[in-house]
């Protein structure tokens, strides 16, 4: 009988842990030229380890067609302190979660983000979460991003800090899964001539057919302005996404 109850819980945790695969993407159409072009892309691929290991790449912000206002990424990287022409971003992940209990798990994680092959932010990254039985599902993550860059005179951006709170419902009788993601940015200062920053607020609202490998999704963006300073405001966003993932 020991034995049997010991195979069982091998059985189990490696069922829990299996290895599996992903790739993903999706166009993004925008409302405004905050991604320098109307109409962007990302494509994602991702796998994770039986010790419940996650390695990530992303490349995302990807124009296509005419780019006629390039300002640069959201706040900080403009054509002063950045790249001049929006290239896209590069994204390299690992995350590690631990599963506390049935339903409570922790993760934590670390994302190198770069443009044209250069390092533009380090971000140390920590989640929290928790699977209900019926379907229900709420999850944090606070992702720290550090800049690398410094601009032509010496200075570069303090610490950005954002705060991603999801909530997310799989219908036990349809293959469909819907989900609502707060996000909070938290912009810092730019060096001691743009000490006045502000913060912005994101929407995310997701809905995902789930009865396949394949799972294709339809998303919707609201996008707050990125003030860089109490001169001028950022630029305001709202977004239609269609993508898919593919997991294997």
């Amino acid at each position: 009988m020991r034995k049997v109850s010991f195979l069982a819980l091998v059985f189990s945790s490696s069922t829990a842990f299996a290895a599996s695969s992903y790739i993903e993407g999706n166009i993004q159409f925008n409302s405004s030229y905050l991604y320098d072009s109307k109409t962007t892309a990302k494509m994602a691929a991702g796998h994770t380890f039986d010790t419940d290991t996650t390695i990530k790449f992303k490349i995302e912000d990807i124009a296509i067609g005419a780019t006629p206002h390039s300002d640069g990424h959201h706040h900080h990287h403009n054509m002063y302190y950045g790249h001049r022409v929006r290239a896209p971003l590069v994204t390299l992940g690992v995350e590690q979660r631990f599963q506390m209990s049935d339903n409570f798990w922790l993760g934590a994680g670390y994302e190198h983000l770069m443009q044209v092959g250069e390092t533009m932010q380090y971000r140390p990254l920590f989640k929290i979460g928790y699977d209900f039985e019926q379907g229900l599902s709420l999850s944090h993550r606070t992702r720290i991003e550090v800049y690398a860059q410094h601009d032509r005179w010496g200075y570069k951006p303090d610490t950005d800090y954002r705060f991603d709170n999801k909530i997310a419902y799989t219908f036990q009788t349809h293959p469909v899964k819907i989900h609502y993601n707060n996000v909070y940015h938290a912009i810092g200062a730019y060096g001691p001539y743009y000490p006045y920053t502000d913060s912005t607020m994101d929407h995310e609202f997701r809905l995902t057919l789930t009865k396949y490998a394949f799972q294709p999704y339809f998303e919707y963006k609201s996008q707050g302005d990125f003030k860089v300073s109490r001169y001028g405001r950022g630029v305001a966003n709202s977004a239609f996404l269609i993508g898919g993932v593919y997991n294997f």
